[in-house]
């Protein structure tokens, strides 16, 4: 499938940042110890590493521009192709985050920290805002940027401040789900343990939703491209 040839030729394009993600994994979880400790400090982690794939799973578009967009337009491919490709990656890029930020749950869990069902969902509620980011970013850069060079200082705003609003929302909510806990702890509030299996099903269908609305979003990018003189 030439989507996955696409797909692969994004990764090259921005090898250099995969070397510097080892470097961001110590940082997001150096962040979350720092914020708080257990399953809120994997939260804040998780929150931040996905607000730093907000930025990396939009690389492309910064590179493909210039001599590399003319060399990528001249692969025999069709506009799906492309466009599938792309989104592979991105969707690729935050599934690779999501996947350290598990292996730090597991990791977590085998040192013998309490890992609540409702924090597990919570931490799926993220999986699927950092898709839903992603494809709303990649259909902004499709739809008003794709392709024009003069639009860096808008693209960095777009690449960062979704991401950067979605972690200290994060790191707010965390703060006042510890107050709930204290208050549950004292006899009064939200018992956050009863609801766990609401919110594990309000996980899954999230991963759910956000992934169909990334289908939607390709589809609405390959018909715009489609209709463009360079397609």
């Amino acid at each position: 499938m030439r989507a996955l040839h696409f797909m692969k030729i994004d990764y090259m394009l921005t090898r250099k940042q995969i070397y510097l993600m080892p470097v961001f994994f110590v940082l997001a979880w150096a962040v979350g110890t720092g914020v708080s400790d257990g399953a809120m400090s994997l939260l804040v982690t998780c929150s931040y590493s996905l607000f730093v794939a907000s930025i990396f799973s939009t690389a492309p578009f910064s590179y493909c521009v210039g001599k590399n967009r003319g060399f990528l337009l001249l692969l025999p491919a069709t506009v799906k192709e492309r466009v599938a490709g792309r989104f592979l990656y991105g969707l690729s890029f935050v599934g690779l985050l999501g996947g350290f930020c598990a292996i730090l749950w597991g990791v977590y869990a085998m040192m013998g920290y309490e890992l609540p069902l409702w924090a597990v969902a919570l931490g799926l509620c993220e999986l699927a805002a950092g898709i839903l980011l992603m494809a709303l970013e990649f259909l902004f850069f499709y739809l008003f940027g794709e392709g024009k060079e003069n639009w860096q200082h808008l693209s960095n705003i777009v690449r960062t401040a979704p991401g950067m609003a979605m972690f200290f929302g994060m790191s707010y909510y965390v703060g006042k789900i510890e107050e709930m806990q204290s208050t549950t702890a004292g006899g009064m509030g939200i018992d956050l343990e009863a609801l766990a299996g609401k919110f594990m099903q309000a996980g899954v269908i999230s991963i759910v939703a956000a992934l169909l609305l990334t289908v939607v979003a390709a589809a609405v990018c390959v018909k715009v491209i489609g209709n463009r003189d360079y397609a």
